[in-house]
């Protein structure tokens, strides 16, 4: 009869060590990316909010038919959005992500008239800054027309 051999089947410890060895690499070459990216993602979330707050404003104006104004200032770190028309919340005050951090230009109030256009002469800009230091900003027409783009300043 013949002998069989037994051949185990299986993983040698070179062969797992080279895999954690190019799994680690990997990992160091993307985790910097990876938090570059999570910083922009939060700066644009928080720039969608402020214009979606921003609209809201201007369509509670008109449905009220009363002036309302959305204030954005720094709260400790963080940026805070609220919102009123005739002393009632348009929306609950809210804090920005904790990586949207700056106010470069400072606190400012955006107001809405009751045909919900701005009530400042020129456009208002508003720039968010996160801990990249990257700024985005948000443009608010006279119309009352409400834009942001991934710039230091809109066009």
């Amino acid at each position: 009869m013949p002998v069989r051999q037994c051949r185990e089947s299986g993983f040698t410890l070179i062969e797992v060590m080279i895999a954690v060895a190019i799994i680690g690499i990997a990992s160091v070459i993307a985790v910097p990316s990876i938090g570059e990216w999570l910083a922009r993602y939060e700066l644009k979330q928080a720039m969608s909010e402020i214009a979606s707050d921003m609209n809201l404003a201007k369509l509670v104006a008109m449905n009220r038919n009363r002036q309302a104004a959305v204030t954005i200032q720094m709260a400790g770190a963080m940026v805070q959005v609220s919102g009123t028309s005739a002393g009632t919340e348009v929306f609950a005050p809210r804090l920005l992500m904790s990586r949207v951090n700056a106010l470069p230009g400072g606190t400012t109030t955006v107001n809405f008239s009751s045909m919900g256009l701005s009530t400042s002469a020129a456009a208002q800009t508003i720039q968010i800054q996160n801990d990249k230091g990257l700024i985005y900003s948000l443009s608010i027409l006279p119309s009352g027309k409400v834009t942001w783009c991934a710039k230091a300043t809109c066009p």
